[in-house]
């Protein structure tokens, strides 16, 4: 500092000017710029160096720069670190949470039968591939461990419209329905299927309709009729009643009676599946058949009336008007329509055996 009244250097903490006894009027030193600016360096990580002097004279220990470089390069050691482990754990983070991690880590779980970890790793795996085929199969497998049956059914339906070809996917499916005892179901989804490496493959689902020694017809002598099934059960009713669980078993061959027969029957695989019901109509006629029947009676009518006859299961009609009728007349197909004036009408029944009915007759009067 210099003296006021001379100009004068004077040493610091003097109270007069050496040079003209000029009192001296000290002042307390104000932070300038700098110094703040020396301040905030000494409280940043990178400590200046006057405070990293401070702290080894505190410790009593002698000050060398092998020191100050060797705490300065600690520091920066220190932030490499830091974001080199930083990095690792976003690296690390990253891989843990790719599908494939996410998809393998639930398909443990679920081995080990932590089953509620593992669905929600397959959900989280399936929210980055939601149409992957076996994550979809993982997550239905662990709704069915949950017992979670109708909830693993509506994440198949989906699977299998977009991979048909899965039989995994349709076995898996086949098995949670016959579960539900969905078995209309089952039927319906089989018979979609076009697959028939598929259909090999879940062929214990499918019940084989039965087949029939005697083919539908008529028969002019005694007949049994043997029904067949892959090992199944089969059902059948001889009166054209669809058959049911509760119907006939069949147990060996059946015999047909005379007239109209109409077998239907149906196989039940060990599922309890059914299969389609099939249908065959026997006609058996024995000797000669009776008369044929004629509408109307005998009598005098208007013009427009018909004349019908009722033919039996197995034979055929003949007629002719005002002469008896053989084989060889007109075949009655439909109702006749009645000739004007005074008409004789005669008719017969040919049965499948051969054999001619009597000659039935009427006599019929029409008014023009």
């Amino acid at each position: 500092m210099k003296c006021p009244n001379c100009n004068a250097e004077v040493k610091k903490g003097s109270l007069y000017c050496d040079k003209c006894l000029t009192e001296i009027p000290w002042v307390k030193e104000f932070n300038s710029v700098e110094t703040l600016m020396e301040k905030k360096k000494m409280e940043e990580p990178g400590e200046h160096l006057s405070n990293i002097r401070r702290r080894y004279s505190l410790l009593g220990m002698p000050i060398r720069k092998r020191h100050i470089r060797k705490l300065i390069s600690g520091k920066r050691k220190g932030v490499v670190f830091c974001a080199f482990f930083l990095l690792i754990s976003m690296l690390v983070y990253r891989q843990l949470n790719t599908f494939s991690a996410l998809y393998q880590r639930g398909d443990r779980a679920y081995t080990n039968g932590d089953y509620e970890t593992a669905l929600i790793l397959t959900e989280k795996a399936l929210d980055k591939k939601p149409n992957h085929l076996r994550a979809n199969l993982l997550r239905a497998k662990i709704l069915e461990a949950e017992g979670d049956f109708s909830s693993a059914i509506l994440v198949l339906k989906p699977v299998l419209k977009k991979h048909p070809d899965s039989a995994a996917a349709y076995k898996m499916m086949l098995r949670l329905l016959h579960h539900e005892g969905q078995t209309a179901e089952i039927k319906k989804l089989l018979a979609a299927c076009r697959n028939q490496d598929i259909l090999d493959e879940c062929s214990e689902y499918i019940s084989h309709a039965p087949t029939s020694s005697l083919a539908s017809g008529t028969y002019t002598t005694a007949q049994q009729v043997e029904l067949f099934s892959e090992g199944e059960t089969i059902y059948y009713t001889l009166d054209g009643s669809k058959p049911t669980e509760k119907s006939l078993v069949y147990s060996g061959p059946v015999t047909l009676v005379e007239g109209t027969t109409v077998l239907k029957a149906m196989s039940v695989n060990g599922k309890g599946i059914s299969s389609l019901v099939m249908t065959w109509e026997y006609i058996l006629v024995y000797g000669v058949p009776d008369p044929p029947k004629i509408y109307p009676e005998d009598g005098n009518y208007n013009k427009g009336t018909k004349i019908e006859l009722e033919v039996p299961d197995g034979c055929v009609a003949y007629y002719a008007f005002d002469e008896e009728p053989t084989v060889n007349s007109t075949k009655y197909q439909n109702p006749i329509s009645m000739p004007v004036g005074y008409h004789e009408f005669y008719a017969i029944l040919e049965a499948a055996n051969g054999e001619v009915s009597e000659v039935a007759y009427r006599e019929y009067y029409l008014e023009y």
